[in-house]
């Protein structure tokens, strides 16, 4: 089809929408709400997954020395941590830094601390991972390579936190990918018997074109391109209403965020796409495609 024939049909698509605003103004209303669920959804995936990141991130292995390392010692084994793959960034913490901190998370309990003869806190490393090495079996693996070096007391790593984190996040992922496809789905199912009823409403301007010779192609353009600018407005819709969700949630959970600039703008895009896939999926049992 040449370039002034989809000119053409772009055209007639426009002029439909405007000769059809009732019609057309309900699906959208419908559309958004039902792509509504949608970005609900996007947030609430985007905000978990932050939230597991996060904990990634702040996590840390704790490498505890021996009583009575040297100066030198210390630092070598600095120099020999910060050296291996896995590490992102190390901190040494003296027994006095460990105690001062001890100190200071007793709070007002702290007097208790009064009676110790000698600091029993042994000086460490705390040692940041990487993002790829931050599952169970590489932890592991690191620990068990620095427990082997000489003055190393201990490496703590908090194993049945690890276990059970690593456990809730593939479980996350496998139940956001399965409602993930359900959602889609669903407005897809939803969109294309919206679309449905407005074909219906044309049906006899459809029979009058089969009747002249026209084809199914040069039917279905005009449909799947108003599907697609449908899905456009209706994805705006639908953010405006997200928005005022994401406003209301801010009152009861603070650090809830809204959707970044790349999501919108992929979510659009996915709104456009089932949209056209939708009045796709409407003509083709219409016309028995």
């Amino acid at each position: 089809m040449r370039f002034h024939q989809l000119t053409y049909l772009a055209r007639e698509s426009v002029h439909t929408l405007g000769r059809h605003k009732g019609v057309m103004s309900l699906s959208i209303v419908i559309m958004s709400l039902s792509l509504l669920v949608l970005a609900v959804f996007l947030m609430a995936t985007d905000n978990v997954t932050a939230l597991l990141d996060k904990t990634i991130k702040d996590f840390r292995v704790y490498v505890y020395l021996e009583e009575g390392v040297s100066p030198a010692t210390i630092e070598e084994y600095h120099q020999t941590l910060f050296a291996m793959n896995e590490v992102e960034a190390i901190e040494f913490v003296s027994k006095a830094e460990a105690l001062h901190e001890f100190r200071k998370e007793l709070g007002e309990e702290q007097n208790i601390l009064e009676t110790l003869e000698a600091n029993p806190l042994p000086a460490s490393f705390r040692v940041t991972l990487k993002s790829g090495f931050s599952d169970r079996d590489r932890i592991e693996t690191f620990a068990a390579r620095v427990a082997r070096m000489s003055a190393v007391e201990e490496v703590n790593y908090g194993k049945d936190f690890i276990e059970r984190f690593s456990f809730l996040a593939r479980i996350f992922l496998y139940v956001d990918a399965v409602l993930g496809g359900i959602v889609i789905l669903s407005s897809v199912f939803i969109i294309a018997n919206t679309v449905r009823l407005t074909i219906l409403s044309r049906r006899r301007s459809i029979e009058i074109l089969k009747l002249v010779g026209a084809t199914n192609f040069f039917i279905t353009t005009p449909f799947i391109m108003e599907g697609a600018f449908q899905g456009g407005l209706a994805s705006v819709l639908s953010l405006g209403l997200l928005a005022g969700i994401y406003v209301a949630c801010r009152n009861i959970l603070p650090d809830v965020q809204f959707l970044g600039t790349d999501r919108i703008l992929l979510y659009m895009a996915t709104c456009v796409g089932l949209g056209a896939v939708g009045s796709y999926a409407a003509l083709r049992r219409f016309l028995k495609l």
